[in-house]
C-alpha cells in the first residue's frame, strides 16, 4: 500500500510535470534542484554538533530555506486553497523525499502538526545513540509548515530513530505552542530568538511580508 501511494504522487508530479529531468538539470516546482546524499548531511551535522547550539540552529534554518521555498512554489502550483489540502498534499510530497514515511497523529491549523517519520534512513546513520539529530530536516518540515499552516510554525523533536531504531516524532508548532513546552526542552532544540529573527528577516528578503505569518 505504502508502495503504490509513494508511487502514485511521484508519478503525479512526474506527469504533471512539476518534476522535470533535463538535459544538466533538475527542475521541481519551477525551481533548480540537485540530488544530495544522506552522508553530506549527516557531516554537516556533525560539524554542527562540534560547535554549538547557535551552528545547530544554522544548520536548521538552512533546512527551514528549503522547506519555506519550495512549499510557497508547491501551494501556488497546484493552486492548495484550503488548509486541509495543503496539509495532504505537503505531507504526501515529503514521504517521496527520501527522509522516511509521514504518519500524522493530530493536526490544527495554525496551532500544530503531530507526526511520526517511520523508518527515517538520516536518522537511522546514527542508530545507536542518546542524542537527536535531526536539525535539517525538522527545518524542512517546519518551513513547509508556514505555508500550510500560514503563520510561522516550528519544530521539535520528542523521539528521534537514532535513539530507537524505528521512528522520529516531530511536532510542527505555532509559537504559542513551543512556549508551553518550556526553556529547558526548547535551548536543546534551538536558538529559538536567534531563530525567528534569521527567519524574519528571511522573509523579508524573499519578498514575503512577516506579519502574514503572525510575526509582528
Amino acid at each position: 500500500m505504502i508502495l503504490l501511494e509513494f508511487g502514485g504522487t511521484l508519478a503525479k508530479l512526474l506527469l504533471g510535470r512539476k518534476i522535470k529531468f533535463e538535459q544538466g538539470k533538475i527542475i521541481a516546482f519551477d525551481l533548480p534542484f540537485f540530488l544530495c546524499s544522506m552522508e553530506t548531511i549527516k557531516e554537516m551535522t556533525r560539524d554542527a554538533l562540534k560547535k554549538d547550539i547557535k551552528a545547530l540552529t544554522d544548520l536548521y534554518f538552512y533546512g527551514w530555506v528549503y522547506g519555506f521555498v519550495v512549499t510557497k512554489n508547491i501551494v501556488n502550483q497546484l493552486k492548495l486553497k484550503k488548509f486541509e489540502e495543503r496539509y495532504k498534499v505537503c505531507m504526501d510530497i515529503m514521504s517521496v523525499l527520501g527522509f522516511g514515511d509521514y504518519q500524522t497523529l493530530s493536526f490544527k491549523r495554525a496551532d500544530h502538526a503531530k507526526f511520526k517519520v517511520i523508518g527515517n534512513p538520516f536518522a537511522l546513520q546514527f542508530y545507536k545513540n542518546d542524542n537527536i539529530f535531526c536539525y535539517f530536516v525538522r527545518g524542512i518540515e517546519s518551513g513547509g509548515g508556514c505555508w500550510v499552516h500560514e503563520t510561522l510554525m516550528n519544530n521539535v523533536e520528542f523521539e528521534c530513530a537514532a535513539q530507537n531504531g524505528q521512528y522520529c516524532l516531530h511536532a510542527n508548532l505555532a509559537p504559542h505552542r513551543i512556549a508551553e513546552l518550556g526553556e529547558e526542552f526548547i535551548k536543546k532544540q534551538f536558538d529559538l530568538s536567534y531563530l525567528i529573527e534569521k527567519e524574519t528577516k528571511f522573509m523579508k528578503d524573499f519578498g514575503e511580508d512577516p506579519a502574514f505569518f503572525g510575526i509582528e
